[in-house]
C-alpha cells in the first residue's frame, strides 16, 4: 500500500510541475516592446504588453501588470503569431484554417486590423503575406474537391495576399491554390 501512495506521489507532483511550467510566461522582444505572453484556463492566451525605455532594463519575464502597461486580454483564443516593430500579430481561434488573423498597434494601443488567414505566413518589416480565401472550388477548378467532399470536407480556392503595414490593407497576388476546408 505505501509503493501505492509513493506511486500516487510521484504521479501528482510531475503532474504539478507539468502545469507549472505550461502555465510560465513566455517573452518576446522587438524593439522597445516586450509582450508577455500568458496561456489562460481555457483556450487562448492573454498578453501584457511592457514598453521599454532608454536605460531602462528589460522587465523580468513574469506577467505582472503595473501602471502604464497595456494588457490585451483574450476575447476569441488568440495565439502569439509575430512581433515586427510597434505591431502585434496575433491567431485566433480553436478550428483548422481559415483562422483569424489580430493585428495591434502597441504605440497606438489599439486593434488595427482583423481579418482571415491561412499558413504559410512570412512576416517582415513592411508587412505580413499570407494566403486568404478568394472564391468557392469546383471540380473544374479544384481537381481535389471531389474526394474532399467524399470526405466530408468542403474546398475553397484561396489567393496569396500581401497585407502592407503602412496602410493595412490587402493586396491578392497571382499564386492561387485550392484547400480543404472542414
Amino acid at each position: 500500500m505505501k509503493f501505492a501512495h509513493l506511486a500516487l506521489a510521484v504521479v501528482l507532483s510531475s503532474l504539478s510541475v507539468a502545469v507549472a511550467a505550461a502555465s510560465r510566461p513566455v517573452c518576446h522582444d522587438e524593439g522597445r516592446y516586450r509582450v508577455i505572453a500568458r496561456s489562460t484556463d481555457s483556450v487562448g492566451t492573454d498578453f501584457l504588453v511592457k514598453q521599454l525605455g532608454r536605460g531602462r532594463s528589460i522587465p523580468p519575464c513574469k506577467y505582472l501588470v503595473r501602471d502604464g502597461d497595456l494588457e490585451i486580454r483574450n476575447e476569441t483564443a488568440e495565439y502569439f503569431l509575430g512581433l515586427q516593430d510597434s505591431l502585434l500579430i496575433l491567431d485566433s481561434g480553436t478550428a483548422p484554417e481559415p483562422r483569424g488573423l489580430v493585428i495591434w498597434d502597441l504605440q497606438k494601443r489599439q486593434k488595427v486590423f482583423t481579418g482571415s488567414y491561412a499558413k504559410p505566413v512570412g512576416i517582415d518589416e513592411s508587412g505580413i503575406t499570407f494566403w486568404q480565401q478568394s472564391g468557392e472550388a469546383t471540380d473544374a477548378n479544384c481537381p481535389q474537391a471531389a474526394g474532399w467532399r467524399a470526405q466530408g470536407l468542403g474546398a475553397a480556392l484561396e489567393t496569396e495576399v500581401r497585407l502592407g503595414f503602412d496602410d493595412m490593407k490587402v493586396v491578392p497576388g497571382t499564386a492561387t491554390r485550392c484547400s480543404a476546408r472542414q
